[in-house]
């Protein structure tokens, strides 16, 4: 009776952890690059599927704002392979001639209204390192491809230069949120908001690397699944003793 209680509690949390299932999310380990020409005739990698778009306030969009490193991606990130690239954020290229720099990383999903998604990531920066906002966030589009809302996580606030002994401070952050109604397809995003050189100097970098998107199931669904495996042990328990 009691190991048959141990597998089906086993089988009810395995069963529970498959309805966390994967959403689609490309090259969330942030490997796979391509070389992107940032001035006539310079190149550097950037992480192949993801969309990135960066701009200064005065002088407009620039290509310069992050580059794929395979230095930015250390342990304690799962994914430290010999060819592990994490995405470098260059808030030093903000200046006073060219205006704070903005730089945006993401991609983008489909999306089913009323269901919980959960992106996360890993992040770091080193100690001056300067933004007036750091953020995972997750955007949500009708059909028409209009903004129906936005949740995020301010980095700084959950953590970001909070000192644990691992290189650039890398912590891992979670962030959920439920699409609206009308939703129809999502943007899982890390942004650099307003990102200046420190004039203290020193290192100013910062960090991203390995995401992954789930879909959360509802707790009732869990519930539902526990219940139903417990009530099959039930059964089979009763028929056993009446043998």
């Amino acid at each position: 009776m009691k190991l048959l209680l141990t597998l089906s509690v086993a089988g009810a949390l395995t069963v529970c952890g498959s309805l966390t299932a994967k959403a689609q999310l490309l090259n969330g380990s942030l490997d796979e690059t391509y070389q992107q020409e940032i001035v006539p005739g310079f190149f550097l990698p950037k992480p192949a599927i993801w969309v990135n778009e960066g701009f200064r306030v005065i002088t407009g969009p620039f290509e310069d704002e992050m580059s794929s490193e395979p230095w930015a991606g250390p342990a304690p990130t799962p994914d430290t392979n010999p060819g592990d690239f994490g995405v470098f954020f260059k808030a030093f290229t903000g200046d006073t001639a060219n205006g704070p720099t903005t730089a945006h990383l993401f991609q983008e999903a489909d999306a089913v209204q009323g269901t919980t998604y959960m992106f996360t990531g890993w992040a770091g920066a080193e100690a001056n390192y300067l933004a007036a906002r750091s953020v995972f966030a997750i955007d949500f589009f009708d059909f028409n491809n209009t903004l129906l809302g936005t949740t995020e996580l301010d980095l700084v606030a959950a953590g970001l230069f909070t000192g644990n002994g691992q290189p650039f401070n890398y912590k891992e952050y979670s962030i959920t949120a439920t699409a609206p109604d009308n939703a129809f397809s999502l943007r899982v995003r890390v942004s650099m908001i307003g990102g200046l050189a420190n004039p203290i100097g020193g290192g100013q970098a910062f960090v991203v690397d390995d995401f992954s998107l789930v879909v959360v199931p509802e707790p009732t669904s869990v519930v539902l699944v526990v219940m139903g495996l417990l009530g099959l042990l039930v059964v089979r328990a009763r028929k056993g003793g009446s043998r």
